[in-house]
């Protein structure tokens, strides 16, 4: 019995054994301290989150500066327990010490009432902040209810809003689709070329240096274009891609530590932290 009991805290005791060396080393040091975390959205017709809520201990442990959710918080798609599910949400949410920020899934907004729930609730879907001498941009890119789209008026706010860019250390995007890889197969071609033709040449621009996102639901592939880095992690909730856990991969969160012009990822899971690159298992599977 206690050796069962044994077992099953050793995970997590490595966890935060590493946690407590990694806040004792490098990351103190650092200028921008962040956790990022997506699709907390539990199985559907299911309000149960177990990752979501076991890490939050952990997260808080970090101390970071802003906890960020690239968005499928809740299970939605039923306006009659949209509300509770919030309330649900929110609660857990209020146990995180550090500002959170949100952006919506597609789980989150996917009809006019449910846009009007969100909006009432948390004002608005897309915007920006500073922190620590760094721009953290939240884009809304499920417009329309179509996946991977960000329209003109949400384009034009985000040029005038990268406008004061000489003001800042280095600048961070976080949305919920991909529109970068092959895999966003329900994301029309003319939202994708808009990205890459349009938005991703202002980013460069303008001192972004890393966009993450969400939707699929594992770590990776990450990708570089004319040096961004952009990141996929929607490993916060119990479903995860059957295809990422056959290689080794399982529910996480991304802990960001930026200096200067410089930044690393850390991948966050229940019984390991390992950088980035070693956690990128699919980076030869889904070229």
């Amino acid at each position: 019995m206690i050796k069962n009991r044994i077992r099953k805290l050793f995970p997590c005791l490595i966890v935060y054994i590493a946690l407590v060396a990694w806040l004792s080393g490098s990351l103190l040091a650092a200028d921008l301290r962040l956790v990022v975390i997506g699709d907390t959205s539990p199985e559907f017709f299911s309000r149960k989150s177990p990752f979501f809520k076991e890490m939050i201990e952990k997260i808080n442990e970090l101390q970071p500066d802003a906890v960020i959710h690239l968005g499928d918080m809740i299970a939605g798609y039923g306006f009659r327990r949209l509300r509770s599910q919030w309330d649900e949400f929110d609660e857990l949410v209020s146990e995180i010490k550090a500002p959170f920020f949100r952006i919506p899934g597609n789980h989150d907004i996917y009809s006019q009432k449910s846009l009007e729930t969100y909006l009432q609730r948390y004002g608005q879907t897309y915007y920006s902040v500073d922190i620590n001498g760094y721009h953290l941009i939240f884009l809304w890119n499920v417009e329309e209810n179509r996946l991977g789209h960000i329209s003109r008026q949400q384009f034009n706010w985000l040029k005038a809003d990268l406008k004061d860019s000489e003001r800042w250390r280095g600048a961070f995007i976080f949305l919920h689709v991909p529109v970068w890889t092959k895999t966003s197969k329900y994301v029309l071609q003319i939202d994708k070329d808009f990205w890459q033709n349009k938005i991703h040449p202002l980013l460069v621009q303008n001192k972004v240096l890393a966009v993450f996102a969400g939707h699929y639901h594992r770590f990776g592939p990450m990708k570089e274009m004319d040096g961004i880095k952009y990141y996929i992690s929607g490993g916060g909730g119990p479903r995860i891609n059957n295809l990422y856990v056959s290689h080794g991969g399982a529910n996480h969160f991304l802990l960001v530590e930026a200096t200067g012009r410089k930044f690393e990822v850390m991948v966050v899971y229940r019984d390991r932290i390992v950088s980035d690159e070693e956690a990128d298992v699919l980076k030869d599977v889904l070229k």
